[in-house]
């Protein structure tokens, strides 16, 4: 398994666009394709993963977004940095970032 902590990512906004709506507290990204919204995947965001959106709207790392998380949202580094690896896997398994070449 590969070290993902120190890659760079940032959202894949360049072969996907978006829609990014705040509505009662909560993010809702809906992925526009072709000029249209893909409806039936919308994703709901709580106020900790949409912070992490909102980290990656700029090339960063998940150790440094940990770091927000646990600064903003007092939780240890050590569950800050679990959960941001888990929501980042997540995030790249549905093609919502991209890791970028090393140096970016």
């Amino acid at each position: 398994m590969t070290d993902t902590a120190h890659v760079v990512v940032q959202r894949s906004d360049e072969r996907r666009s978006f829609v990014t709506r705040s509505i009662g507290g909560e993010t809702l990204v809906v992925p526009v394709t072709g000029h249209v919204m893909d409806l039936e995947s919308i994703y709901v965001l709580n106020p900790v993963a949409s912070r992490i959106w909102e980290l990656l709207c700029s090339p960063t790392t998940a150790d440094r977004i940990a770091d927000v998380v646990a600064e903003e949202f007092a939780v240890s580094e050590t569950d800050a940095a679990a959960d941001v690896a888990e929501f980042l896997d997540s995030l790249r398994t549905r093609g919502l970032i991209e890791d970028l070449a090393k140096g970016a």
